[in-house]
């Protein structure tokens, strides 16, 4: 068995077209062809937001399965007919998770929306506007579990930016189904107090609640100042070089929210709410746990934060609640001495530019894996993933069809 714990919806052309109220108009998110890059884009109005999909798989005439293609690579397609229909279509992305040996997937979003700032140059996208948007795309997720009943988990998008309003919308998708939210590490980078700040208690209390964990996706945890360039930086896909130093960059976001989340007193508070910090691969783990440790000790942080205790270590803590991903580490004996292995998820991040597809996912976790036990594999395969999003056996759908032959299928 293999759950996902990191995959991607691409949202299909009519994601809000069909779920947001029409007073919105023009508004309403939509794709348009951008003559001058000659690609569709997503607007919202006249706002280009952001590119097609991120999705490096395309639809080749005559074949139906998903292909990334070696001549452009890691190129995206830029026209709607080019993306092959697993990206946006729940039914089609199941195929390709029967092929691989993919039990289930957990699924984050594509287009930017955990932070508040794409939305303030667009005139007229009120809160109003922008709660409906996220309304919308949070129903959406919650269709492909619906259609595909035990092969998604799906996780909504948490607007914290306006924090009644935020406990509302958590409200309702708990409610409805939703198996984990999506948030930034990192509000005061978009105008709100620190994680640590009491205002997001009532936040927590909804979110702990829900028995569902709270996620950093990479990306969500960055400084958006640090990331804007000119037309002679970036382009719309961005130039290769920034690809590269932007998600190794995105990555180390991801660590540094980790640190600060130990220290919030947040996990003290709820002991029982976990957390996942997601693409950013889990070898810093042991470094961070071990540099947390020492000086915690040494500085003593618990006499001025009530929070905080002197018997239990920011590595005992993060063990209890913190879950990490990995997928294309090559993790050596020695690599395992200090890290956590019950804290390990696998993903494939179908379908951006670097996932495991085909035959990678189970040379993932059958070679990058091999100074592991059986038992510890599997812990990373599904087991932790279980966990994490409160999961039983029952929830969990069969694989259908051509899967994969491998030791954990």
């Amino acid at each position: 068995m293999i759950i996902d714990a990191d995959a991607h919806v691409c949202e299909p052309p009519d994601t809000w077209t069909s779920r947001m109220p029409s007073k919105w108009g023009d508004l309403i998110p939509r794709i348009k062809r951008n003559t001058d890059i000659d690609a569709d884009v997503w607007c919202v109005g006249d706002t280009v937001m952001n590119t097609l999909a991120f999705s490096v798989f395309y639809r080749e005439p005559g074949d139906d399965r998903p292909h990334r293609r070696k001549d452009d690579f890691p190129e995206t397609p830029r026209f709607v007919d080019e993306v092959h229909p697993s990206s946006w279509d729940p039914s089609e992305r199941v195929k390709v998770m029967d092929e691989v040996g993919v039990n289930m997937a957990a699924l984050y979003p594509n287009l930017g929306l955990t932070m508040p700032e794409p939305f303030q140059r667009i005139p007229g996208a009120t809160l109003d506007f922008q709660f409906d948007l996220i309304a919308a795309y949070n129903d959406f997720v919650l269709s492909w579990a619906e259609r595909q009943p035990g092969r998604f988990i799906p996780l909504a998008v948490v607007p914290y930016w306006d924090l009644d309003r935020c406990v509302r919308e958590v409200e309702r998708c708990a409610e409805g189904g939703h198996k984990g939210w999506v948030m930034t590490g990192t509000p005061e980078y978009h105008g709100q107090p620190h994680l640590d700040d009491r205002h997001w208690d009532p936040l927590w209390d909804v979110l702990n609640a829900s028995g569902s964990p709270v996620a950093f996706h990479a990306g969500t945890t960055a400084n958006p100042a640090e990331y804007m360039y000119d037309e002679t930086t970036r382009t719309v896909g961005g130039s290769r070089v920034r690809a590269v130093t932007d998600v190794v960059r995105s990555f180390f976001d991801n660590a540094k929210a980790t640190t600060n989340l130990l220290m919030s007193g947040v996990l003290h508070r709820y002991p029982e709410m976990n957390f996942a910090i997601v693409e950013s691969g889990a070898s810093w783990v042991p470094f961070m746990l071990e540099a947390l440790d020492v000086h915690y000790r040494r500085y003593r942080p618990w006499e001025v934060r009530p929070e905080l205790t002197a018997d239990m270590l920011p590595s005992e803590v993060f063990r209890r609640q913190i879950f990490v991903n990995t997928w294309y580490e090559n993790l050596r004996e020695d690599d395992f001495a200090l890290l956590p292995i019950d804290n390990i998820m696998f993903e494939t991040d179908y379908p951006h530019p670097t996932c495991l597809f085909g035959a990678e996912v189970q040379d993932a976790l059958d070679q990058n894996l091999t100074a592991l036990s059986p038992d510890d594999r599997e812990k990373i395969a599904y087991r932790n993933a279980m966990r994490c999003f409160n999961l039983t056996e029952h929830d969990i759908g069969p694989i259908s069809g051509l899967a994969s032959t491998g030791a954990l299928s």
